[in-house]
């Protein structure tokens, strides 16, 4: 792993944006009951035109992970966290994602990786192991996109945690992850981003 510097919480919430804001009930859930186009349209171009000098937009995107993770809070995706993780960027072989732990209590990733809860024992069963949901489908899926793109398509950085023992854990990113462990012909590196704190230890998900 090499070690990039630090890294700005709104480089990490743009990243966590920018992974789930091509979903269609994703947008949905922003657009809102009844739907707000133009609430809408500010947070697409939030997450695909990104200025993090603007302050406007690095409030939105915080605003939207902090409602849909509790981002600083301490609940939902950061239940046990406190509000003092310190970020740092950092460049992974694929090699290295392949030993990145799969967060705990989820079931569609428990189901693929029962024995090590690594990326690499995930990537192995993903193409015979049924999860019970779309999770097979969203990986081969996105393998598929990225084997018949040319040039490949820009993949958001994963976001992990580093746990007491030394090992990282995925906080957001675990398709990805395995997808890159599938097509790791193609992508020999990532980037990703790895948060650090006492408070990880009492993480729900570690």
């Amino acid at each position: 792993m090499d070690d990039l510097g630090t890294a700005t919480e709104n480089q990490v919430i743009l990243a966590w944006l920018q992974a789930e804001i091509e979903s269609v009930s994703f947008q949905q859930y922003l657009a809102g009951e009844p739907p707000n186009p133009v609430y809408l349209a500010q947070a697409l171009r939030a997450a695909r035109s990104p200025n993090l000098r603007d302050a406007d937009q690095n409030e939105l995107r915080r605003k939207i992970v902090v409602r849909t993770h509790g981002f600083g809070l301490g609940i939902k995706s950061f239940e046990g966290l406190a509000n003092d993780i310190q970020w740092r960027r950092a460049r992974l072989s694929s090699h290295e994602v392949g030993e990145l732990l799969y967060a705990s209590g989820h079931p569609a990733w428990s189901a693929l990786a029962p024995v090590t809860r690594k990326v690499a024992e995930g990537a192995s069963n993903v193409g015979h192991v049924f999860t019970g949901d779309q999770t097979n489908m969203l990986v081969l899926a996105l393998a598929l996109r990225i084997a018949d793109s040319h040039p490949m398509p820009v993949l958001p950085e994963i976001i992990c945690l580093r746990r007491p023992d030394g090992n990282l854990v995925i906080m957001e990113g675990h398709t990805r992850a395995t997808v890159i462990m599938l097509e790791a012909h193609r992508i020999p590196q990532v980037t990703v981003y790895v948060g650090a704190s006492p408070s990880v230890a009492s993480w729900a998900y570690l």
